[in-house]
């Protein structure tokens, strides 16, 4: 028997088999981070529901961005359903920066925050509430260079669209 020929096929066998090694993580890994990415628009399309699902349970919530005068509870109220919404926004927008939320997602996502801060009310509630007490700086920067060009409504265009 010759150990060269013999060690020289082991040590080919053994190459082979380091690289199917890694040709199957790398396949694990993408694999893995696509569903952590599934999972991850799954758990934000699970939130936004339930968001939703609170303003159709209780429709005055919205109509409070309009309301020419609101009281303490009504304050309260409207205050804790933005901190809501913001605190979803700013978790999608930290998936996306650590990268697992992809651009498109978080873009679609982006689209709310206008939506949320287009009325004098909630414009002045983002401006003054002391959100970078809240929320983390860069996004508040975000939500501000979004917000800068945004049009602001004194009714609401999601209700006049059905009249």
């Amino acid at each position: 028997m010759n150990w060269t020929k013999t060690s020289a096929a082991a040590e080919i066998l053994s190459s082979v088999a380091i690289l199917a090694t890694l040709v199957y993580l790398g396949i694990e890994i993408q694999q893995n981070a696509e569903a952590t990415q599934a999972g991850t628009r799954q758990a934000m399309l699970a939130s936004d529901q339930q968001f939703l699902e609170l303003f159709v349970a209780n429709p005055d919530l919205h109509l409070l961005w309009y309301k020419p005068e609101l009281d303490e509870a009504e304050r309260v109220r409207l205050s804790y359903s933005l901190i809501s919404h913001f605190r979803m926004r700013e978790n999608n927008w930290i998936q996306n920066q650590n990268g697992i939320l992809d651009d498109e997602t978080w873009q679609a996502y982006r689209r709310s925050i206008p939506v949320m801060l287009s009325t004098p009310r909630t414009r002045h509630w983002w401006y003054n509430f002391g959100v970078e007490r809240l929320f983390d700086s860069r996004f508040v920067a975000d939500v501000n260079n979004l917000i800068a060009d945004a049009p602001i409504f004194e009714t609401s265009p999601h209700i006049a669209v059905f009249e």
